[in-house]
């Protein structure tokens, strides 16, 4: 499936917006269409003039690519031919389109609604091949969020927690872990965000809180009772690490459940030692090490964590995703690895559905049962 960003509709009459301070685009939003929306079918091309992101405007599922107008971030109209965008030069270039009255601008979206092709100087992997293409009953796992820090005393009865649980046999294939060490920016593994109010804090599948306080049972169960409902997508992931340090993710959710989807991709290192701050001596020597420490985030959109759109999967089709990541050099790319999460439409949030926790150097296809 392709990477669709459906714009959401007015049947309603156009309403202008226009604020002082604004950018040049005040002005832009027209009516809404039913459904009226701007398509690239890569999200990230490589530079070189060859490799095309074709963009395709459809209303009401009919490709009117040829009757629309469509413009860049300057609002300048382009003349595609074929719909077929190509760059020479690194960047990020925006889209939106117009037919007639209608337009994909819209303020209340992220971005302005603008659809977004990134064009980078080395080459985007290939989707992995799906071992079984009839199946979608997908291994499933819980993707836990930890809130942590070197400098937090009390963060040790958490890591006791996870500790166990990540060692125990019948739950590292259940769960993949992503240690989010925003507590202070003294901490090795220090990232801004996300944060939480108090530390140390679990997210469960990125909306259910946890605390140590309710103990490992607890959190167990909560693992189990997510893991029986079945994953209502699977992952694919193949990515490059480049000499350069640029890290393409190519990413692949197959819908075992028809619904709206997101998906989100989290670098990991492990091995980072700095020394743990320990108010009631929970723990020893090997809480100095820290392990599944968040490096880098390509899952925020709207306000959340949950992921990047993917737009409406039907089960047993596909839609792609591709990230890409800058990796430091002082980063051990032996220890890097990735955490890549899917998200599905759960009322007025997404919930993730699934999680991977896959290397850097070599390509992870669908897991089925």
């Amino acid at each position: 499936m392709k990477n669709i960003f459906k714009i959401a509709s007015l049947l309603a009459a156009a309403v202008m917006l226009f604020a002082c301070g604004e950018n040049n685009n005040s002005g832009n939003e027209g009516v809404g269409a039913k459904d009226f929306y701007l398509v690239a079918d890569k999200d990230v091309i490589q530079a070189n003039g060859a490799d095309a992101s074709t963009l395709t405007v459809y209303l009401d599922g009919k490709d009117i690519t040829s009757e629309a107008v469509i413009y860049n971030d300057k609002n300048e109209e382009l003349a595609l031919v074929d719909g077929k965008f190509t760059a020479t030069a690194n960047g990020e270039y925006k889209f939106w389109a117009t037919y007639g009255t209608y337009s994909t601008f819209d303020k209340k979206l992220d971005d302005n609604g603008l659809v977004t092709v990134k064009a980078i100087s080395v080459a985007v992997p290939e989707v992995v091949a799906d071992p079984a293409a009839s199946k979608t009953s997908f291994v499933h796992r819980t993707f836990l969020t930890q809130y942590t820090g070197t400098g937090c005393g009390y963060c040790p009865y958490m890591i006791k927690i996870l500790k166990g649980l990540m060692a125990d046999n019948t739950i590292p294939d259940k769960a993949v872990l992503a240690a989010v060490h925003s507590y202070s920016n003294s901490d090795p593994a220090y990232i801004s965000a996300p944060k939480v109010n108090n530390y140390p804090y679990l997210h469960v599948n990125l909306t259910q809180g946890f605390s140590h306080s309710s103990g490992s049972a607890a959190l167990y169960s909560l693992i189990n009772d997510d893991l029986k409902s079945g994953a209502k997508a699977g992952i694919s992931v193949n990515p490059k690490l480049y000499d350069d340090g640029t890290l393409v993710i190519r990413v692949s959710v197959k819908a075992a459940v028809e619904g709206d989807y997101r998906v989100g991709a989290w670098l990991l290192e492990d091995d980072i030692y700095g020394q743990q701050a320990d108010n009631d001596n929970v723990g020893d020597s090997s809480y100095n090490t820290h392990e599944n420490c968040v490096r880098l985030i390509d899952s925020r959109y709207d306000g959340e964590w949950a992921g990047k759109p993917l737009g409406t999967i039907k089960a047993g089709k596909t839609a792609e995703k591709t990230f890409v990541m800058n990796v430091k050099k002082a980063w051990k790319k032996e220890n890097l690895h990735l955490a890549v999460v899917v998200s599905a439409a759960d009322g007025s949030k997404y919930t993730v559905c699934n999680a991977v926790d896959v290397p850097i150097d070599e390509p992870t296809p669908f897991e089925y049962k």
